[in-house]
């Protein structure tokens, strides 16, 4: 079954490109081309390079602007946690990381309302009570 495709109108890449030119770096230091998935790169082919350090973390993903960074196969429940993100993005675009920064240092990671929507979104029934 496929996903699918919202269509993402020009001014949703340029609000969020400052971000996604931070993301496109990062993925370059994973030493990978990303792959596109709906208008997003993703960099989940191989684990070296940031992709390596980034594994050794606690995080399986992370997302700048139009770019996600994963050290595992982006598929299922954690490729819709940051599709998820990169709507925020698209919400907020260069705003994102400061408002982002600035809820973590008060309400931590598990509270943070993005994370808890991410989530949200990630869960099997879906944002809308359906299957996902």
């Amino acid at each position: 079954m496929s996903v699918p495709r919202r269509r993402r109108a020009a001014w949703c890449y340029v609000w969020a490109l400052p971000n996604t030119l931070l993301g496109l770096a990062l993925g370059a230091l994973s030493f990978q081309r990303p792959r596109l998935d709906d208008g997003v790169a993703v960099f989940d082919r191989a684990v070296r390079g940031f992709l390596w350090l980034f594994s050794k973390s606690k995080w399986k993903a992370i997302t700048y602007g139009h770019v996600i960074l994963s050290a595992r196969p982006l598929e299922g429940r954690l490729r819709a946690h940051e599709r998820a993100h990169v709507r925020q993005y698209e919400i907020l675009g260069p705003l994102f990381l400061p408002v982002y920064l600035v809820i973590f240092a008060v309400r931590g990671y598990r509270r943070h309302p993005m994370e808890v929507a991410a989530s949200r979104a990630a869960t099997p029934a879906g944002p809308s009570g359906g299957p996902a």
